[in-house]
C-alpha cells in the first residue's frame, strides 16, 4: 500500500477511488468470501471539484431539490421560496438528534413544507428511505469546503471530504497523512463541534469519520457535551470480525453505496431518552447480525416452513438492545410481516425494554408510538388481533398465560417473535406451547449467554446466525475486561489449627499447599456423606466453613468494613458506583441476609458520619414477599424500613404499595439517568438487576454467594460497560466466600463464553496463554504485573529525558521521532497509573501491593521515581512536549491528546508565579542578567507544567517582554504586584510581545505605513492554521500591492530590499501566512 506523506495526496486518492470504479455485478458475487466482507456497490459517488463554498453547496442542494420535486414545482424555486427551505431546515436540525429525526421524516419520507409564490402550499421531498442506493437518489463528494467562523474570534475552517446524499452533507471525513493518528482527525471534528461549525447546511451530518491511510474510525455526530471517542468504532469484516485497517478496504465497505447510505439511515439509532437525546450509530457486528436476521425472515415460509430463523449470540454489554430493536423495526416494515412481538423473560424487564424501544422509535411522539405495551393478557390478545403493524413488547409469562387459554385462537397473521435473553425465556414447557399455538410464526433468539447443555439454544431457535463473544468484545474495546478478587473473611489456616490442634505449623503449611494442588487425602477432612461433585479443595473449604458465611455477623461486619476501606480505590475516587449481591447456600430465603447487610451498612454510615468520614448512599431491593411463608413479615418490614431511609435521602415518598415505582426510581439513581442527578453509591440485591441492567457509571460488583455459568457472566457484565476507557479501564468483581470454588466457576464460565466453538459443542483443551503471561485475555493482571509494566514505561521515559549529566526527567528528547515516541509512552504511563490507583492497598506475600491514597508517594517510589521527578514529568515535561509537538507537527496544541492522571494533587501555585514575575522584573531593571536568565527558566518551567495551554503561552510571551525590557514600559516605576493582579500584568506584557512581533514584521517588509498592528490582528483573527484564507476579500493582495511600491526604501531587512518585485510579492504573502500560523498555533 502506498504511503502518504501529505494529507492532500491522500485526500485526492480517496476521492478518486470513491468516484471511479465499477458497480458490483452478479459475476462479482462468485467469490462469496469477498462478498461477505465487502458489500455490493450499486452506485458510484460523483465528485464535484468546483464546489468549495457553503453558498455553492446550497445551490447544488437547490438544484437537486427541484429535480426531485418536478411534479410539485412548475418552475425553479425563487429566492423567497428557497429561503423558506433554509429556514425550515435550520428549525428542524438544531441538534444531530433532531437532524436524524428530520432525515427520517414520516414513515421514512423526509419533507419540507413551504408556501410557493403562486399561493400553493407544497411538501418538498428531501429523502425517501425506500430509495437507498437506487431510484433518483443523488450521491456526491465535495472537498475543501470553506466555512467562515461562527463564533467571533474563532478561525475560519475548511472541511476535508464530505459525502452528500441528495445534496445534503451526511458523512464528514477528516483525513490525516501517515505518521498521524485517527485521534487527531476526531479531535479536529470535536473542535468543529465546539465552534458550532456543523450548522446551516452542515447541520444534517450524521456520521463523523477519522481516517488515515492505515486506520479509520467512525462515530455518530453529537453535541460537544456528549462527544466521546470511546464510542468511535473501527469497521470489521463480516467473515471473522477482524478489524479493517486499509483505507481502500474501508472505502469498499463502509463508504460504498448503498452501505454508506444504509449506515446513515437504517443503521442509525435516534435515541430519544429524556434529557439525553442523541444519535447513535451501530457497530459493524450489530449491522451484520441485523442483516442476517432480516435476510432469514425474508426467506422464511410462514405457512409450511421451519419456524426457526436462528439466534444471535452477542456478549452481554455489546449492545443487544439496539441490535434487537433495529431488527424488530426493520422486520415490521417487511411486506410479508404482519406483526413483530418482542418477548422478554420477566415482567420486570417489560417496562425497561418498552422505554428503550420507544426512545429509539423514530415515529414516536408524545401521543403516538409504534411500540406497543401490553398491560395484561386481554390487552395482549387485542393487540395481536388488531391490524396495526407495530411492535408489541410483552413478557413470556403473558404469552404463556394467553397460549393456555382455551378460548384463544392465534390470529391468522405472519408474526415474527424476537426473544430477548433466549437462554432464560425458553425455560420450561410453556415456551413450546406458545410456539405450537402460533401457527404462522417464525422465531429469533437474542442472547449474551446461550445454553449449550440440556436443551440448547440451537435446538430451540435454529442455527447460530452471528456471534460476537466476550473475548472479541474486550479485544475491540466494546466492553471491558474484569478485575476479579477472591477474598475470604475466614482464615483456613486458623480453622485447620482449630480442627487439628496437634498439627505443627509445617504440617498446616503442607496441607494448605496440598489443598491448593488437589493432592491431599480427601477423607481426612470430610464427612462420609459428602457426595458433592465439587473439587477436593472446595470440599475441604466448604466443610471447614459450613454455615459461617450465612450465619456469622462477624462475616458481614468484615465484608462491609472491606468495602468502606477500599471504596476510594475501587470507585476510582468516587467516580463510579456499585452493586452488592448476596444469596444463602441451599434453599433458604436470602432476603434476611440482604437485610442484615443493609443494617450493617447503615450502622457503619452512622459511625462514620459522627467522625466526619465519608458515607455511602445505600439502597436495598428485592421482591415483596406475598407467599404467607415463614419470615414474610420480617422480610417485608426490612424492605419497608429501607424504603423509608431511601425516602429520607432522596425526598421521595415510596412505600410497600409502590414497589414498582420504587424499583424504577432506584434503578435510575444507580444507572445515573435520574433527573436530579442525586445518585446511589451502592444497591444491595438478591437476584434483581443482575441481568439486563445497563449502567455505564457502575464499575464494581460485590458478591457474597455462588455464581456460575450464564448467571455468572450476566452478573459480572453489569460492571463492564464502556464509559471512559482511561477512568474506567475494567469492571471489578469482589467475591467474599469460598474463593477456591468461585475462582474455578469463574474460569469455566468465562472460558465457555469466550469461545465461539462452544456453540457447536467443540471440546477444546483449556487455553494456555504462555508461561510469562498466564492471565486469560478477559481478566486483568495482578497488581505486581501491572506495576512492572508501568515501571518499564517509566524506565523508558527516564532514558529519553536525561540531560547531559545523565539526570532523568530533566529535558525532552531532541528529535521529532523521539518526541512522538515519548507522547505514546506518556499515554501508556497515564493508562497504567489509572489502573494502579484502582488496586486497594494490601499485603501480598509480606509485601505491600496496591495504592494508598493516604501515602501516594509510595507508588511513585515503587515506580522508581522521586516525587519531584514525578511532578517534573507529569507537569513540566508533559506540557513542554505538547507545546513542541504542536510546533513541529504544525497543528494546534488542542489536537495533541494527552490527559494526565495524577497520583497526587498538583497545585498551581500562583503565589509562586507572582513572586517569580516580581523577581524577574527587579533583576532585569537592575541589570542582573545571569540571575534574570535563571528566573526566566523557572517561569518557563512553570508555564510548561500548566494544563491551561493558552495561559501558559501568555506567560511565555509576557516573559519575553520583560526580558526585552519592554515591560514595564520605559520610565514606569514598578510596584510589586499581588497574586490577584497577576493575570492583568501577564496579559499586558503578553500583548506587548505580540505588538513587538507585529511591528518587527511590518518594518522588515516595509509596510509600516500601509497597515498597523490592530489591522493585522483583525486580518488574521479568523485564520485557520495551515489554510490560505487571508485573502478572501483581497485585503492581503492590496497590502502586498502597496508594499511592493516602496519596499526597497522602507524595508529594514537588507535581504528583503534585494528581492525582485515578483519575489517580494510571493515572499510577503508566504510570510503573512507564517505569521498567522504562528499566532494561531500559540
Amino acid at each position: 500500500m502506498s504511503n502518504y506523506q501529505y494529507e492532500s495526496e491522500f485526500e485526492q486518492s480517496l476521492i478518486e477511488y470513491l468516484s471511479t470504479g465499477n458497480i458490483t455485478t452478479a459475476d462479482h458475487l462468485q467469490g462469496l468470501s469477498h462478498y461477505l466482507d465487502f458489500p455490493r456497490k450499486t452506485r458510484i459517488w460523483e465528485y464535484l471539484p468546483d464546489i468549495k463554498t457553503t453558498e455553492q453547496l446550497w445551490d447544488n442542494f437547490k438544484g437537486i431539490l427541484e429535480r426531485l420535486n418536478r411534479q410539485s414545482l412548475k418552475s425553479p424555486l425563487s429566492e423567497n421560496e428557497f429561503n423558506q427551505v433554509k429556514t425550515k431546515l435550520a428549525e428542524q436540525t438544531r441538534t444531530p438528534f433532531e437532524a436524524g429525526k428530520f432525515l427520517y421524516g414520516t414513515n421514512g419520507v423526509s419533507q419540507i413544507e413551504i408556501d410557493l409564490d403562486d399561493g400553493r402550499h407544497v411538501f418538498l421531498t428531501v429523502f425517501d428511505q425506500k430509495q437507498v442506493g437506487a431510484g433518483n437518489t443523488v450521491y456526491q463528494i465535495v472537498n475543501q469546503i470553506e466555512r467562515p467562523a461562527v463564533i467571533p474570534g474563532k478561525p475560519n475552517r475548511r472541511f476535508d471530504v464530505t459525502l452528500l446524499i441528495n445534496g445534503l452533507p451526511i458523512i464528514q471525513l477528516e483525513l490525516k497523512a501517515d505518521a498521524h493518528s485517527v485521534d487527531e482527525a476526531l479531535n479536529q471534528m470535536e473542535q468543529y463541534i465546539k465552534e458550532q461549525q456543523y450548522q446551516g447546511i452542515f447541520s444534517t451530518i450524521q456520521i463523523l469519520v477519522g481516517m488515515t491511510p492505515h486506520n479509520a474510525r467512525y462515530m455518530a455526530n453529537t453535541t460537544a457535551d456528549y462527544f466521546n471517542k470511546d464510542f468511535s468504532f473501527a469497521w470489521q469484516k463480516r467473515s471473522d470480525n477482524s478489524i479493517v485497517r486499509s483505507w481502500k478496504d474501508f472505502a469498499d465497505s463502509m463508504l460504498s453505496i448503498p452501505m454508506a447510505h444504509q449506515m446513515a439511515t437504517n443503521y442509525m439509532i435516534l435515541d430519544g431518552t429524556p434529557n439525553k437525546t442523541m444519535l447513535k450509530v451501530m457497530r459493524p457486528y450489530q449491522v451484520y447480525a441485523t442483516q442476517a436476521v432480516i435476510e432469514g425472515i425474508k426467506q422464511a415460509d410462514f405457512e409450511m416452513g421451519d419456524k426457526k430463523i436462528g439466534y444471535i449470540w452477542h456478549t452481554t454489554g455489546s449492545g443487544k438492545t439496539i441490535t434487537s430493536f433495529k431488527t424488530a423495526w426493520l422486520a415490521s416494515r417487511l411486506p410479508k410481516v404482519n406483526k413483530v412481538v418482542f418477548v422478554v423473560d420477566r415482567i420486570a424487564l417489560t417496562k425497561q425494554t418498552l422505554e428503550n424501544y420507544r426512545a429509539y422509535d423514530p415515529d414516536n411522539n408524545d401521543d403516538v408510538s409504534s411500540i406497543l405495551d401490553t398491560n395484561n393478557t386481554r390487552d395482549l390478545r387485542k393487540k395481536l388481533k388488531s391490524n396495526a403493524n407495530g411492535i408489541i413488547v410483552t413478557s413470556v409469562q403473558k404469552l404463556g398465560k394467553l397460549a393456555k387459554s382455551r378460548d384463544f385462537t392465534a390470529p391468522n397473521k405472519n408474526i415474527v417473535f424476537i426473544v430477548d435473553e433466549a437462554h432464560r425465556s425458553t425455560a420450561g414447557g410453556q415456551f413450546q406451547l406458545i410456539k405450537d399455538k402460533f401457527k404462522h410464526s417464525v422465531w429469533v433468539g437474542y442472547t449474551g449467554t446461550p445454553m449449550f447443555d440440556g436443551k440448547s439454544t440451537k435446538e430451540i431457535f435454529g442455527e447460530l446466525l452471528h456471534a460476537y463473544t466476550i473475548k472479541e468484545a474486550i479485544a475491540d474495546r466494546n466492553v471491558l475486561g474484569f478485575k476479579v478478587d477472591f477474598k475470604s473473611t475466614v482464615d483456613i489456616r486458623e480453622l485447620l489449627k482449630q480442627k487439628y490442634p496437634d498439627w505443627s505449623e509445617e504440617k498446616v503449611d503442607a496441607e494448605l499447599e496440598a489443598m491448593r494442588k488437589e493432592e491431599f487425602d480427601e477423607a481426612k477432612f470430610l464427612d462420609n456423606d459428602n457426595k458433592s461433585t465439587i473439587t477436593k479443595g472446595e470440599k475441604v473449604e466448604r466443610t471447614l466453613t459450613r454455615n459461617f458465611y450465612d450465619e456469622s455477623d462477624e462475616h458481614i461486619r468484615l465484608v462491609v468494613a472491606d468495602i468502606f476501606k477500599n471504596w476510594r480505590n475501587r470507585s476510582n475516587d468516587f467516580k463510579y458506583n456499585a452493586m452488592f449481591t448476596t444469596h444463602v447456600s441451599g434453599t433458604g430465603a436470602s432476603t434476611p441476609l440482604a437485610s442484615r447487610y443493609y443494617r450493617e451498612f447503615q450502622r457503619v454510615n452512622k459511625e462514620r458520619s459522627e467522625k466526619g468520614e465519608f458515607i455511602l448512599k445505600v439502597a436495598l431491593t428485592y421482591s415483596l414477599n406475598t407467599e404467607n411463608s415463614d419470615g414474610m413479615a420480617q422480610a417485608n418490614q426490612a424492605l419497608h424500613d429501607a424504603i423509608n431511609d431511601y425516602n429520607a435521602i432522596f425526598g421521595t415518598n415510596w412505600g410497600l404499595n409502590t414497589i414498582p415505582e420504587y424499583f424504577d426510581d432506584l434503578s435510575s439513581r444507580l444507572n445515573k439517568t435520574v433527573y436530579d442527578r442525586n445518585y446511589l453509591d451502592l444497591v444491595i440485591v438478591v437476584d434483581q438487576l443482575l441481568t439486563g441492567f445497563d449502567a455505564p457509571g457502575l464499575n464494581t460488583l460485590y458478591v457474597d454467594r455462588i455464581l456460575k455459568g450464564a448467571g455468572l457472566v450476566q452478573a459480572y457484565s453489569r460492571t463492564n460497560r464502556i464509559a471512559d476507557l482511561q477512568e474506567k479501564p475494567w469492571g471489578q468483581v469482589v467475591n467474599y466466600r469460598w474463593p477456591v470454588q468461585n475462582e474455578r466457576l469463574m474460569n469455566e464460565a468465562l472460558a465457555t463464553y469466550a469461545n465461539k466453538d462452544s456453540a457447536n459443542k467443540v471440546e477444546e483443551p483449556t487455553p494456555v496463554y504462555g508461561d510469562d503471561d498466564p492471565t486469560p485475555p478477559w481478566l486483568v493482571k495482578p497488581f505486581n504485573q501491572q506495576l512492572e509494566e508501568v515501571k518499564k514505561v517509566v524506565q523508558t521515559l527516564a532514558e529519553c529525558t536525561q540531560n547531559p549529566d545523565s539526570e532523568p526527567f530533566m529535558q525532552l528528547p531532541a528529535s521529532e521521532k523521539a518526541k512522538e515516541e515519548m507522547l505514546g509512552q506518556l499515554r501508556d504511563f497515564n493508562a497504567g497509573i489509572t489502573k494502579l490507583k484502582q488496586y486497594p492497598a494490601e499485603q501480598i506475600d509480606g509485601h505491600l501491593a496496591g495504592f494508598d491514597y493516604d501515602n501516594p508517594d509510595a507508588l511513585i517510589e515503587a515506580l522508581g521515581m522521586t516525587p519531584s521527578q514525578y511532578e517534573m514529568l507529569t507537569t513540566v515535561l508533559a506540557g513542554e512536549l505538547k507545546h513542541h509537538l504542536s510546533k513541529e507537527k504544525d497543528i494546534p496544541i488542542s489536537q495533541i491528546e494527552l490527559r494526565m492522571t495524577h497520583i497526587k494533587d498538583i497545585k498551581v501555585d500562583y503565589d509562586y508565579l507572582t513572586e517569580l514575575v516580581n523577581q524577574l522584573i527587579a533583576q532585569v531593571q537592575a541589570g542582573e542578567t545571569e540571575a534574570a536568565e535563571k528566573t526566566e527558566e523557572k517561569i518557563q518551567q512553570f508555564a510548561n507544567g500548566m494544563e491551561d495551554t493558552s495561559y501558559a503561552e501568555q506567560i511565555r510571551r509576557a516573559t519575553q517582554a520583560i526580558m526585552a525590557g519592554d515591560y514595564p514600559l520605559n520610565g514606569q516605576v514598578w510596584k510589586k504586584i499581588s497574586p490577584s493582579e497577576l493575570s492583568n500584568a501577564i496579559n499586558a506584557a503578553s500583548n506587548i510581545t505580540i505588538d513587538r512581533k507585529l511591528l518587527d514584521f511590518r518594518n522588515k517588509w516595509g509596510i509600516t505605513d500601509i497597515i498597523n498592528n490592530a489591522q493585522i490582528r483583525n486580518l488574521i483573527a479568523n485564520h485557520r492554521y495551515g489554510e490560505k484564507d487571508l485573502d478572501d476579500d483581497k485585503k492581503l493582495t492590496n497590502i502586498i500591492t502597496e508594499g511592493s511600491k516602496n519596499y526597497t526604501a522602507l524595508a529594514t531587512d537588507a535581504n528583503t530590499q534585494q528581492l525582485t518585485n515578483i519575489k517580494y510579492r510571493t515572499a510577503l504573502r508566504q510570510a503573512f501566512y507564517q505569521l498567522a500560523d504562528g499566532l494561531v498555533q500559540d
